[in-house]
């Protein structure tokens, strides 16, 4: 599951990026200046114009605690899965209007989209899997 994981992680990444980029465009567009990586990554973490992008950044951090998690500490994975179902699909409120912008303004986002979207469906049979796991556990307790 990590590895999948990982792939999603890795589809995050490059969706961000692209994002990333779009924003960064606009930024551009409205203050009349190119800006240098450096200036990018600072706008990045203090613009209000690029907050919504950090909802992406915290998810792909989180994934990444997760697979790189040498210990196997319990998580979350249907909680996972909705927040970046939300994320990707652009359904979660305080990036939806930025988030469609971009789909509308960029094809190649809508690609990373997609990919994004494959790769957490990839995820999905983990769900089923770790449910029918912890459902076997409980019976288990309930006949001793």
């Amino acid at each position: 599951m990590k590895k999948t994981m990982a792939n999603l992680s890795s589809k995050l990444i490059k969706l961000h990026r692209d994002l990333l980029f779009f924003q960064a465009e606009l930024a551009e567009k409205a203050d009349d200046r190119q800006y240098t990586p450096y200036d990018l990554l600072s706008l990045s973490i203090h613009d209000v114009r690029f907050e919504w992008l950090r909802k992406f950044s915290e998810l792909i951090t989180q994934i990444d605690m997760i697979t790189d998690d040498k210990e196997n500490k319990p998580f979350d994975l249907q909680s996972i899965i909705n927040e970046t179902k939300n994320l990707v699909e652009g359904q979660a409120s305080d990036i939806s209007t930025n988030y469609n912008l971009a789909l509308k303004g960029n094809p190649e986002i809508i690609l990373k989209q997609l990919e994004a979207k494959k790769a957490l469906a990839e995820l999905e049979p983990f769900v089923q899997t770790l449910h029918e796991a912890h459902t076997e556990n409980e019976k288990k307790k309930y006949q001793h």
